[in-house]
């Protein structure tokens, strides 16, 4: 019978860099962003009292930019003009851009 060694030092240091996981609201977004042959999202954009639900949820502070998702993340915008349902919009890549415009500015 064989035996499988287990490295503790490999699973203390993953779970010292782990992200926080998502919340369902932020999962739901995300799901909604990146639906099945869908243009690439640009943007979340989200109302006031969504984006403090889901800052407490994950832990972030309000005044930093956030970026929704891993590893390259969408950037969630604070939109108070959005209507009270569903309280949220994708704005997406227009066909033929870049999908992701700020790196266009980097460089």
């Amino acid at each position: 019978m064989s035996t499988l060694a287990i490295d503790r030092t490999a699973t203390a240091t993953t779970s010292a860099v782990a992200h926080r996981p998502l919340t369902s609201l932020a999962r739901d977004l995300l799901a909604v962003a990146w639906e099945p042959g869908a243009a690439p999202p640009r943007e979340v954009r989200v109302r006031p009292e969504l984006a403090d639900r889901l800052c407490a949820q994950l832990g972030w502070d309000g005044t930093a930019h956030r970026l929704l998702g891993e590893p390259a993340g969408v950037p969630l915008v604070v939109d108070p003009q959005l209507p009270r349902s569903p309280g949220f919009e994708v704005r997406r890549v227009p066909p033929g851009a870049r999908a992701h415009p700020l790196a266009a500015t980097a460089a």
